[in-house]
């Protein structure tokens, strides 16, 4: 087994972990009765592990990308690299946005407690937004992951 092989194995587990969970959260997370902070809590359970497969995916990807050469990457992968790095930072701007207006919601109590419910679904349902745009663009690097190699 050479090394690409190795990183392939893990960029790919990065991608499933990522994307499977994105679907997961727009899919089966769309029950009425789940309560913001228990939105709060599987966000908090997805985030943790988005991260380290992004990380994944960055390393692993670049390993690859730097053993073929910038110039001999065939154009399918320079594509995907391009829509990744999109995906990121709209994934990124979904911690740093929806995702802290949550927790900030959530974090609220007192006579103020309808009005950080109101903004806890506001920022869930901005969430959503964003991980749809991700989702779309997943679709789109798929794509260009696959099919883009036949340019």
């Amino acid at each position: 087994m050479r090394f690409h092989h190795l990183a392939l194995f893990l960029h790919l587990t990065g991608v499933v972990l990522w994307v499977g969970g994105m679907v997961f959260i727009r899919v089966c997370l769309v029950s009425p009765t789940l309560t913001a902070a228990q939105w709060a809590e599987a966000l908090a359970h997805f985030f943790s592990l988005s991260w380290v497969a992004i990380a994944l995916i960055v390393i692993t990807g670049g390993f690859m990308l730097i053993a073929v050469g910038y110039a001999r990457a065939p154009l399918g992968w320079l594509l995907m690299t391009f829509l990744g790095t999109i995906m990121i930072v709209v994934f990124a701007s979904l911690w740093f946005g929806p995702w802290m207006a949550l927790r900030e919601a959530l974090a609220k109590g007192g006579l103020a407690q309808a009005q950080a419910q109101a903004q806890a679904r506001a920022a869930i349902q901005r969430i959503n937004k964003h991980l749809d745009i991700v989702l779309v663009l997943a679709i789109l690097t798929a794509v260009a992951a696959t099919l883009g190699l036949a340019l």
